[in-house]
């Protein structure tokens, strides 16, 4: 298990709290047919974290590719 401790002000822990709480999971797809989900939020100035679920899919994994 990885743990990083990060250093905020008031402001900039408020507002990553915002938009942790607002967050919009976003899918992504790759090449091949196969996507990850991710989940974004800014922490502070000039820092964004981003972190990917796993890989899932893949060519003829969807209705359309396997028709």
């Amino acid at each position: 298990m990885t743990v990083q401790y990060i250093h905020l002000d008031h402001e900039s822990y408020k507002a990553m709290e915002k938009a942790m709480r607002e967050f919009k999971e976003t899918t992504h797809t790759s090449t091949g047919g196969f996507y990850h989900k991710s989940i974004r939020f800014p922490v502070g100035p000039g820092l964004i974290m981003e972190f990917h679920g796993p890989l899932v899919g893949g060519y003829g994994h969807t209705k359309e590719e396997k028709a």
